[in-house]
């Protein structure tokens, strides 16, 4: 059995969907000879305690509010360097203790968090590793103001590694254009095959949008023209700016706290339709919603709010694009929404056409990945 250390700031057995890949993965590799060793910042389960990640969130908010302007300055924006970088010290030396107390034939670093990254490339020494960008990086402006910081970070950390996984076709072509001779493969999200059997018909009126809405990605334009008996769901973090649009709509909305992965994948199969909102300032050019995966695999058709992307694009691919709507076009957008008021719905996408998304055939194909270092 080889052995994997996997670098992950968050806790791979926390309860909420950010961590969904890994756990699978974990679980998956070893059937494929891998065993996997987990290094990361622990810390408490944020989403088995909602309070807490709310609180959290409200604090990053205000730090950076307050922050920005220098950042501006720098080229960047001040998620691109949060406070968990402050753990990449401490990181870099477990990583390297790990590796000189046992055998590792490869070591991952998966971001964001984007600490993780900066500390295996400082830590690993001969052992081959691999980057796992689940977000781009340099160039997102989610991050980036175009400054060189970033850019030259992210060099730095390509350089050092022997692959780079990327997890939508738009990012890998991304990564390729601006780090040419690098190794980059294409993983994606992908999803747990037990959702298909949770698949149930439904006949109501409910739009659920699952996860964090930033302020990057508005909410108004389909405010405008949500009307009853429709009625909208937002499970999960919502930003200030994004509560502001939802109090000046007067829509009828429900907003439910953050809670772990099992609770939001049964919101979702009660729910009649599932909402991603995306924004090209959200760095959603290259990035597929991670939940559309969950969305399809529970048969929920997907109202998709962008101007264009890697979503809309996924979607298109699978022949799931129906509800597509462009931020910037209303009449788009009424008309989603009225084949919903209509219950004109496509048939749900089968489970064959999903099955290349499969986690347990994703981990496989990282198991090809590994095994060719």
């Amino acid at each position: 059995m080889k052995r994997l250390l996997l670098v992950s700031h968050r806790p791979i057995d926390q309860a909420g969907g950010p961590s969904a890949r890994w756990r699978s993965f974990a679980r998956h590799l070893p059937e494929h000879g891998w065993e996997v060793d987990v290094v990361s910042a622990g810390g408490g389960d944020e989403f088995a305690s909602p309070g807490r990640a709310r609180a959290r969130a409200r604090v990053m908010e205000s730090a950076g509010r307050l922050a920005a302007p220098v950042f501006r300055l720098a080229g960047l924006r001040p998620e691109a360097l949060p406070l968990s970088m402050l753990w990449v010290p401490r990181g870099a030396r477990e990583v390297r203790q790990r590796l000189r107390d046992g055998r590792y034939d490869a070591v991952l670093a998966t971001g964001p968090p984007f600490a993780a990254l900066v500390a295996a490339s400082r830590s690993t020494g001969d052992t081959p590793h691999v980057v796992e960008l689940r977000d781009l990086w340099a160039g997102n402006p989610a991050f980036d103001r175009g400054g060189p910081i970033l850019r030259r970070a992210e060099s730095k950390v390509v350089r050092r590694a022997a692959a780079v996984v990327a997890v939508t076709p738009e990012a890998a072509d991304d990564l390729r254009r601006r780090h040419p001779g690098a190794r980059i493969e294409e993983i994606p999200n992908g999803f747990e095959p037990a959702l298909i059997a949770m698949r149930r018909a439904t006949s109501g009126t409910t739009i659920l949008h699952s996860g964090t809405l930033t302020k990057d990605r508005p909410l108004a334009p389909f405010l405008r023209v949500l009307r009853p008996p429709l009625r909208l769901v937002l499970h999960g973090y919502v930003a200030p700016e994004i509560q502001k649009e939802i109090q000046q709509s007067g829509a009828q909305v429900e907003l439910v706290p953050p809670s772990g992965w099992e609770d939001a994948v049964r919101r979702i199969a009660d729910a009649d339709v599932a909402l991603v909102t995306q924004a090209r300032g959200a760095g959603d050019e290259t990035a597929v919603a991670a939940k559309v995966y969950e969305y399809l695999a529970l048969g929920k058709p997907v109202l998709c709010l962008s101007n264009g992307g890697a979503t809309e694009a996924f979607l298109g691919r699978l022949g799931a694009d129906q509800l597509c709507a462009r931020l910037d076009d209303r009449r788009s957008i009424e008309a989603a929404v009225e084949r919903i008021r209509c219950s004109d719905l496509a048939p749900p996408i089968t489970s064959e056409s999903l099955a290349p998304y499969e986690r347990p055939r994703l981990a496989a194909r990282l198991a090809e990945v590994l095994d060719s270092l």
